[in-house]
């Protein structure tokens, strides 16, 4: 089909050589019992419609990576709960996604997508949910077989790159600014000055774990109380969260200096936005060292964080090297430079990418891999109906680091913010 881009390569050739790194996995759940044949006979029309499902990647040698169709055969629907993570890692060569589905005894249909982070990114994966459930929930007499697909787009090496303006930050749009939508305070039914009942989750109540991996979901109040605080003190969410986390890391490690490296969405940076399709991997990452302890407050040293990464942001610019080149860098990656690093993705609301299926789901939340490398972990934050979910797994800090995190993140995002209002 083409050769991958740079940034799709990079992701690749990370995945391959990092033991998964990057991949994303959406968990997402529907509200009744959708019959698994039903599940199935939906795969067929989706993978039509997005081109990207369709695809596999081969190593040409001299050229590179590239792109090519797979050849059509079953795409079966593995049952849920998954199988061992290690199995997870979508090798090069065969298909780059892998669906579960399975039914809880709530009454509810629980759907697990993972996705090559070649063909997706932490900003997309809500987009590839749409239309598997627009193919679910097609109305009777709908005939599958008419869907049209989209063509693949272009990689962005082929792209006019226009840089980056004003990002939505508290350096680019302080508090007030009239670029800003300020969000009503009226609280929640039901809650009070300190959030009140935390919504269950169907893993269970509150911060969740699982080996590594630490699921943080606040309520609708709870989130909307965090981002008034740090909206006050001109900070995002995810700039507090990882100054907090950076700080932890430093701890955890006895560094003086970690690494936060932000995920960077660049879909309005090209000239020719409309060929870039919403699912797909178009990011850039902007990594800036962190002192830890440094300037007292964490709050204060938030704000200096986001000027130093807002700033890198708005310099970033998109390489253009050969896929050798890129290979070598990744290797290098691999072998770690022994400075934790923390990689931030902040997916912002999945409901306008969700649609109209929104009021029939019940969760939604995200998470990226954080694969082999130097010690650190990887912080995704997304938003459903409202409600904040943060979803932190690590690599490389033994066992103690998962309890660590937990408390860090519910201290700072939950006790924080009730306790120091704004």
């Amino acid at each position: 089909m083409r050769g991958l881009s740079d940034t799709e390569a990079a992701s690749a050739y990370s995945h391959a050589l990092l033991g998964g790194s990057g991949r994303l996995t959406a968990s997402f759940d529907v509200d009744g019992v959708v019959p698994l044949e039903q599940v199935g006979r939906a795969v067929e029309p989706w993978i039509r419609w997005l081109a990207p499902l369709s695809l596999r990647i081969e190593d040409t040698g001299g050229d590179g990576l590239r792109f090519r169709r797979g050849a059509p055969g079953p795409c079966p629907v593995q049952a849920y709960p998954a199988v061992d993570e290690g199995e997870d890692t979508l090798a090069e060569g065969g298909r780059l996604w892998r669906l579960r589905a399975g039914h809880d005894r709530g009454g509810s249909t629980r759907f697990r997508l993972t996705l090559h982070p070649a063909i997706c990114d932490g900003y997309s994966t809500a987009r590839y949910v749409r239309p598997l459930l627009d193919a679910l929930f097609a109305p009777p007499g709908h005939d599958a077989g008419q869907v049209r697909g989209q063509a693949l787009p272009p990689g962005t090496d082929a792209l006019t790159y226009e840089g980056g303006g004003a990002c939505t930050c508290g350096v680019c749009m302080p508090s007030g600014s009239p670029r800003r939508v300020r969000r009503t305070t009226t609280p929640y039914a039901g809650h009070g000055p300190y959030g009140g009942g935390r919504r269950e989750l169907r893993d269970g109540p509150g911060p969740g774990r699982a080996g590594d991996a630490v699921t943080l979901a606040l309520t609708s109040y709870e989130s909307r109380r965090l981002r008034d605080w740090c909206e006050a003190r001109q900070l995002t969410v995810s700039g507090f969260l990882s100054t907090v986390l950076a700080d932890a890391l430093a701890r955890e490690t006895g560094f003086e200096e970690v690494t936060v490296a932000t995920s960077v969405s660049l879909r309005r940076r090209y000239a020719e936005r409309t060929l870039i399709a919403e699912p797909g991997c178009v990011t850039g990452t902007v990594r800036v060292p962190l002192r830890s302890g440094a300037g007292g407050d964490p709050v204060s040293r938030a704000g200096a964080h986001a000027a130093a990464l807002c700033a890198a942001a708005r310099a970033w610019c998109p390489d253009r090297r050969a896929h050798a080149v890129i290979r070598r860098s990744v290797e290098r990656e691999a072998a770690g430079t022994g400075i934790p690093e923390l990689r931030v993705t902040d997916a912002g609301s999945v409901d306008t990418a969700l649609g109209p299926h929104t009021g029939r789901m019940t969760g939604f939340r995200a998470a990226a891999a954080p694969g082999a490398g130097q010690p650190g972990g990887t912080l995704h934050l997304s938003s459903f109906k409202g409600a904040l979910t943060l979803a932190l797994t690590s690599r490389g800090l033994g066992t103690g680091w998962p309890a660590v995190a937990e408390r860090e993140l519910a201290e700072a995002a939950l006790l924080r913010p009730a306790l120091l209002p704004a």
